[in-house]
């Protein structure tokens, strides 16, 4: 979640966005009460928005998601995705992971999005394939190793959406006083690589923090 409604775009520009957001349902809705409290990083609204359009459109029957926090992003994927789609969710806290559990199953989608607790790299590795749309959400320092772990088992016309590349601005100025320097390259690492990837048609977009969106050719 970034830092703030302005953090990318205009204050202006930021609160017409907003505005035309069409309200969460009333879980949603607690679920991001609850993340603002406590200062969790869930994925923004706008996020979740293209998520569930690209999890629509797509109609992944494998969704994987790299970083679950509280399983907002994975129920909104689930959900979008239809009832033939299986969500699988990695997360290394263990608290995190009980969090989700529980308002996955009071969204009645137990049987369809499975938490997995563990680091998200070695998880990843145990996935044989067949991933028809994947989010990332996770450890910034680690989106350049998450990709090289996603493409290859990727499925043809498999989407990769991620969140935060921008990092509030900082990528097109890692050095500034204040940024998050090792982040910042390390996320512009992940936006080259992304865009220039050869089996990848890839796009970031200013939406958020920062999205990028690839499409397996």
């Amino acid at each position: 979640m970034k830092s703030s409604a302005d953090a990318i775009l205009r204050p202006e520009q930021a609160a017409y966005l907003a505005a035309l957001e069409p309200p969460r349902d009333a879980l949603l809705a607690r679920m991001e009460r609850l993340a603002a409290e406590r200062g969790m990083p869930i994925s923004d609204p706008e996020v979740a928005s293209f998520l569930a359009i690209t999890a629509r459109s797509r109609a992944p029957r494998l969704i994987v998601e790299l970083g679950t926090n509280i399983g907002y992003g994975a129920i909104v994927m689930a959900r979008a995705a239809g009832k033939a789609a299986r969500v699988v969710t990695i997360e290394y806290s263990e608290e995190l992971c009980k969090t989700a559990r529980g308002f996955i199953e009071e969204a009645g989608l137990s049987s369809r999005i499975e938490v997995v607790e563990g680091k998200a790299i070695p998880e990843l590795e145990k996935i044989a394939g067949g991933i028809e749309m994947a989010y990332i959400d996770c450890v910034k320092e680690e989106y350049v190793r998450y990709l090289e772990l996603l493409v290859p088992r990727l499925a043809e016309r498999g989407v990769i959406v991620a969140d935060n590349v921008l990092w509030r601005g900082d990528v097109a100025r890692p050095d500034a006083p204040g940024a998050d320097s090792l982040q910042a390259r390390s996320l512009g690492a992940f936006n080259e690589a992304l865009v220039k990837h050869p089996e990848l048609r890839g796009v970031i977009l200013p939406l958020g923090d920062g999205v990028a969106y690839a499409v397996k050719m």
